[in-house]
């Protein structure tokens, strides 16, 4: 039995459907099994958990021998921190798995996290790899670039603004790189890592063939709902100040400053890992968004 823990999620519910559908034994944590008909629907057995809760992190854990952490957050909300749900949830899991002889932890890490990282976002997702290599468990540790695909939060929101601005808007510069990578070479990857013993307390890094610039990341997108418009670059300075304002007045803010941190750096990285270790060869980003976006959703 395999736990997928944030079955709901983007990661998760694409990841799911595809051990499902390769007959493999799931177990989903959600917190609210309400909101997981879908997953029942294919057959995955289905718990409530929360990772800030111990009982029910030994209860979801029992006799499994692999789990797959996959919760994490983008954006601190009240009650939901970076500290308390990378560090403290990642904690509360590993405890429970070693309690139930689990015998391979694979952690959802992020592509930038080292340690002294200038983003609460990267330094917390260090502390819990770090929590996750000194568990004694065998690991794997996966580091994507942005994922992309049908229900990701990035590709939903920038093209929903894309869509209502006269221009194309672009964050200061626009020129740090990142490698977008579809959901589906993410999901061959994960069930590559938990499928065998091969991957074992390894640490790989994914991207998808294209670095691209935040500019050419924003083209692309309105290319595909078939909308062309110059673009508007708009100054960091300014976003920075809307960023502070609207956290303090909104509990989910479009933008936080610690997401225009890391809009400020590269978030890249080789080939190596995906094709060597995974034997993926990563579709490109403009093939990757005509799977589900089009001219046609533009109104």
């Amino acid at each position: 039995m395999i736990l997928v823990t944030g079955g709901t999620g983007f990661v998760g519910s694409h990841l799911i459907r595809r051990m499902r559908r390769e007959g493999l034994p799931v177990r989903a944590m959600v917190r609210n099994p309400d909101k997981a008909q879908a997953l029942k629907d294919l057959g995955a057995e289905v718990v409530s958990g929360d990772v800030s809760d111990p009982a029910s992190l030994e209860k979801a854990a029992t006799g499994v021998e692999r789990i797959v952490h996959l919760v994490g957050i983008i954006q601190e909300s009240a009650g939901s921190t970076f500290q308390a749900v990378h560090v403290d949830g990642t904690r509360n899991l590993l405890d429970a798995a070693k309690k139930n002889n689990v015998r391979h932890f694979f952690y959802q890490s992020a592509l930038g996290t080292r340690p002294n990282a200038k983003s609460e976002y990267h330094r917390t997702k260090w502390a819990a790899e770090e929590l996750v290599r000194a568990s004694g468990l065998s690991y794997t540790i996966l580091r994507p670039s942005l994922i992309y695909g049908p229900g990701d939060q990035f590709t939903i929101r920038l093209a929903e603004m894309i869509r209502l601005a006269p221009l194309l808007p672009v964050i200061g510069s626009g020129l740090s790189k990142i490698q977008p990578i579809f959901i589906d070479d993410v999901v061959s990857c994960i069930l590559t890592a938990v499928s065998g013993d091969s991957c074992f307390n390894e640490i790989y890094e994914l991207g998808g063939p294209q670095q691209l610039t935040y500019e050419e990341v924003t083209i692309a997108i309105a290319n595909a709902l078939g909308i062309h418009r110059p673009t508007v670059h708009v100054p960091l300075f300014f976003m920075k100040s809307m960023a502070n304002a609207l956290q303090a007045l909104l509990p989910k803010p479009p933008v936080t400053t610690d997401q225009l941190i890391m809009l400020q750096e590269d978030n890249v990285c080789n080939m190596r890992d995906i094709r060597e270790a995974f034997a993926v060869e990563p579709i490109s980003f403009q093939e990757g968004l005509g799977k589900f976006l089009s001219a046609s959703q533009h109104k």
